[in-house]
């Protein structure tokens, strides 16, 4: 493990707390693979170009471009819904792109990946990469929260954060997204949950943010079919005594109140 660990300069933590199993991770990365080619300066890191009538989606996280942390899109290619396959086609990454020049540079990518869906988080300086994506760039493939200018983008809170990344992680130890990037598979290595936290302990998350927003995109309702994972629950018997519960039910209050839980 040791020697492994040095090759690929990235130690796992492999705590209670670690969001991604850390054999999941472990495989990751023997399936990481260089980019075809760079761009934008090598900022922009290029497994596959759009293939004709493909479906993408861009998750990103923006930052300021002072040279502190990175401003990331994670482009992804959904192959399947039913159920969710994706791939991991395309990786921006830099710290000294301004929130004008990213916001252009969303709009392109997002043109070029076939009018691929935009998820961006409004926080902090998100909320001008949004609002240049909405109003100058009339980007009709943003994904809101709402219909008013202060729901543009996805907001990052208590309720949007946990959902989104334990999406991703369902989706990524289900085996349902194929990941290239090696830095991307390194700062989730180190991605924990730390008192209802969840952050990168050793290295930066910025790539971590932009990977899960791109997974949100199921839960925004956005796509017209239906989606499901790969290893849905479907055996009765793995549910015991609660298959007999009715799915229609409406009052979850069993959950909590009811004895089978008191043991």
């Amino acid at each position: 493990i040791q020697g492994f660990n040095q090759e690929f300069g990235c130690k796992f933590l492999g705590s209670t707390n670690t969001v991604i199993n850390p054999e999941v991770l472990r495989t990751l990365l023997t399936k990481n693979a260089d980019p075809i080619f760079y761009d934008l300066k090598d900022r922009l890191r290029i497994w596959e170009k759009p293939i004709d009538d493909a479906q993408y989606v861009l998750g990103v996280d923006p930052a300021k471009g002072t040279g502190e942390h990175f401003s990331t899109i994670q482009i992804l290619r959904v192959d399947s819904k039913v159920p969710v396959e994706m791939k991991q086609v395309a990786v921006f990454e830099d710290n000294l792109t301004d929130v004008y020049e990213f916001s252009q540079i969303i709009h392109r990518l997002s043109i070029y990946y076939n009018n691929a869906y935009i998820l961006c988080e409004n926080n902090g300086e998100g909320s001008s990469v949004v609002g240049q994506l909405w109003w100058n760039w009339e980007n009709e493939n943003l994904v809101n929260t709402g219909a008013k200018a202060i729901n543009l983008g996805i907001r990052s809170n208590k309720n949007t954060k946990p959902k989104a990344v334990l999406l991703m992680k369902k989706l990524i130890e289900d085996g349902s997204i194929q990941l290239y990037d090696r830095e991307t598979i390194e700062q989730l290595g180190s991605y924990i949950e730390e008192e209802g936290k969840f952050f990168g302990k050793d290295k930066d998350d910025d790539l971590v943010d932009a990977l899960f927003w791109g997974c949100y995109v199921f839960e925004m309702n956005v796509m017209a079919d239906e989606w499901k994972f790969k290893t849905d629950q479907k055996e009765d018997d793995a549910w015991g005594i609660l298959s007999d519960i009715e799915d229609d039910i409406d009052d979850w209050s069993w959950l909590t109140n009811s004895s089978v839980f008191d043991h």
